[in-house]
């Protein structure tokens, strides 16, 4: 489990991907200790370093970024973050199913509790979740824009800690359950939300970080 990760001096440029986006984005360096059970709301313009920080908080970094991360207080390489790590919104998962075979949402859960050995029921993981019967048998290519919701439920069904957005605008941003932020803080998991949108975030967060005029402000 991850109770913290601490970045030292740390900064990176990295490519941020989404369904509906993509991004080349560096930051400043970063100073910060991220811990478990808090949502954080990591805010900027598009392309100014908020979605890039969330992003190589769930180990896609590059092969130039300089400082230290420390996991659960010990230095470790940034990249293996990405065993712990949930990107939101994608629809494939290591281990469980493929680009040229998808699968449902159900399946997808059901073969992540079977790798997990996590004891809940795939019901237990659908209400927790809010997924609808309707889209719950579908291939997941066919989901619309309960992907964001099945991606998180697949992930926790994994044992995921780490919880990343994409970059969210005004429009995403309050699509953005906060029942399932709730569950997620009861679990103690860590949840990183990029956007643009201060005040909608800040409603949503525990701590946020600010990227502004070459700055970062920590609130």
């Amino acid at each position: 489990m991850i109770n913290s990760i601490q970045c030292v001096d740390f900064q990176d440029g990295v490519s941020c991907v989404s369904s509906l986006f993509q991004s080349k984005e560096g930051f400043l360096k970063l100073n910060y200790s991220f811990l478990s059970g808090n949502v954080y709301g990591i805010v900027s313009d598009f392309g100014c370093g908020s979605w890039g920080l969330v992003t190589c908080l769930g180990g896609r970094v590059s092969e130039y970024y300089i400082g230290q991360m420390l996991i659960n207080g010990t230095a470790a390489p940034p990249g293996d973050l990405l065993l712990y790590a949930a990107f939101i919104g994608e629809n494939v998962y290591e281990g469980i199913n493929s680009k040229r075979d998808i699968l449902s949402p159900r399946k997808c859960i059901e073969r992540a509790l079977s790798i997990s050995g996590q004891n809940y029921t795939v019901d237990e993981i659908k209400r927790m979740f809010l997924l609808s019967d309707e889209r719950f048998e579908r291939d997941l290519n066919y989901v619309s824009g309960e992907i964001d919701r099945i991606s998180i439920a697949v992930n926790f069904a994994l044992g995921k800690d780490i919880y990343c957005f994409p970059w969210l605008n005004e429009h995403d941003i309050c699509n953005v359950s906060k029942e399932i932020l709730r569950i997620l803080k009861e679990h103690e998991k860590i949840v990183l939300i990029p956007t643009s949108q201060k005040r909608q975030v800040k409603r949503l967060s525990d701590h946020l970080i600010i990227f502004s005029r070459g700055k970062i402000i920590f609130k």
